[in-house]
């Protein structure tokens, strides 16, 4: 690709691969995530799903101490990233839906029955209202939450007219983004991971150049390359 690309989240897998294709990819975190204090539902059946959307609620619940399997029935997962946090917690998989909130909204049957959805505090209300609308009577939990970093690294701050492109993988992103580095460069294309990530870079005042159509590098890399035809 050739490219500069600016990750704001943490080296992994998702970086290394955009390095394959020849980008030179800067992965430089300006969140950091927070638990709350959180209870689950207690009821004397097992609910029927348990939902989770990213490896980031995963780490909460694992953290405060629950075992995945015990929570529910089956479990769905948005994106195999969020699948393989579930595996390497010891967790079981019973869906994977590849995309965002919709998608599994749209992979689960219809209701009734119970669902549990753990994961942020800031997460758009896709997920229950969808899945309220299929039937399902739906426990939405605030696990964790995002904070934008008190100020980002002054050598990205001094390097962020020159990237070639920004990657957004998250509302929180886009928001941390537009607040620590502001307005990108007429020639820096902006790439966000579905919907909801999309509208919160616009309402940030981002532009949006291109939306992966699934949240892995494949889905990023085809993303990239639709953002950087674009004419500055």
């Amino acid at each position: 690709m050739g490219r500069r690309i600016l990750l704001p989240r943490p080296d992994g897998p998702l970086a290394e691969a955009l390095r394959a294709t020849g980008a030179e990819v800067d992965a430089v975190p300006l969140t950091e995530q927070a638990p709350l204090p959180f209870d689950l539902p207690g009821a004397p059946d097992p609910v029927d799903w348990l939902v989770l959307t990213s490896a980031a609620g995963v780490t909460a619940l694992v953290a405060a101490g629950h075992a995945l399997n015990d929570l529910a029935r089956r479990t769905a997962a948005v994106g195999q990233a969020t699948a393989a946090a579930i595996e390497a917690a010891g967790g079981r998989v019973d869906l994977v839906a590849d995309g965002d909130a919709a998608a599994l909204v749209g992979a689960l049957p219809e209701g009734p029955g119970t669902v549990l959805a753990p994961g942020s505090q800031l997460a758009a209300p896709t997920l229950a209202d969808g899945l309220s609308a299929r039937g399902w009577r739906v426990h939405r939990v605030a696990t964790y939450t995002t904070h934008p970093l008190p100020a980002a690294p002054a050598e990205l701050v001094e390097a962020w007219p020159a990237y070639d492109a920004v990657v957004l993988t998250a509302g929180s992103v886009a928001r941390a983004v537009a607040d620590l580095l502001g307005e990108p460069s007429g020639h820096t294309r902006v790439v966000t991971l579905g919907a909801p990530s999309a509208a919160a870079a616009r309402a940030a005042g981002l532009p949006v150049h291109a939306t992966a159509a699934s949240p892995d590098a494949d889905g990023v890399l085809a993303a990239l390359v639709d953002a950087l035809q674009e004419p500055a």
